[in-house]
Order: C-alpha cells, then structure tokens, then sequence
C-alpha cells in the first residue's frame, strides 16, 4: 500500500474503530439493563404468574386446615371444661368401679 491510500484510510480506520467500540459498549450496556431491571421473556412471566396461582391455592388450603384444627381444638378445650360425672356425682363413680 502507498503512503497516499494509507493517509486515506486513516481516519476511515479509526472512526470504524471508535464507532464499533461505541456499539459494543451500548450492547452490553443494554444487556445489563435488562438483567437489573428484570425485563424477561413472556414465558418467564408466564411461570411466574403460574407459580403465584399455585402459592395461593396452597396457601387457601393451608388456611382451610388451620380452621379445621382450630374448631378441633375448641371443642376438645370445651370437653374438658366440662365436670366430669364422677367429680360431681360419687354414685356415678361407684357405677363405673363396679
């Protein structure tokens, strides 16, 4: 090559150069973006919403049992409120020794 077409390539060179570390810098600028602001695919959001329908669920069933149990547990705390017959009636008592 000649130093005349060299001198015209030059600064043809260098701007391709700057212009493609411009570019390559916004790419991973623009990636980096989109992993920090959580911008993902529909599918993901999909799963997502998915799994937050099946959290619900499981959490209204959780909360059926815990009725459940709760009115097992008044009714047995009722029960033993309750005299005993052989506390309060000694004949009672005696029926049930013999």
């Amino acid at each position: 090559m000649t130093p005349e077409i060299l001198e015209l390539l030059a600064p043809f060179l260098a701007l391709v150069g700057f212009g493609g570390a411009i570019l390559i810098g916004m790419k991973m600028r623009y990636t980096h973006i989109q992993r920090t602001r959580g911008i993902s695919s529909p599918q993901d959001v999909e799963q997502l919403t998915e799994a937050v329908k099946t959290l619900h669920d499981d959490m209204r069933l959780l909360h059926e049992e815990v009725l459940a149990l709760n009115e097992r547990v008044e009714f047995t705390e009722r029960l033993l409120e309750r005299p005993r017959p052989a506390e309060t009636d000694p004949a009672a008592a005696r029926r049930r020794r013999s």
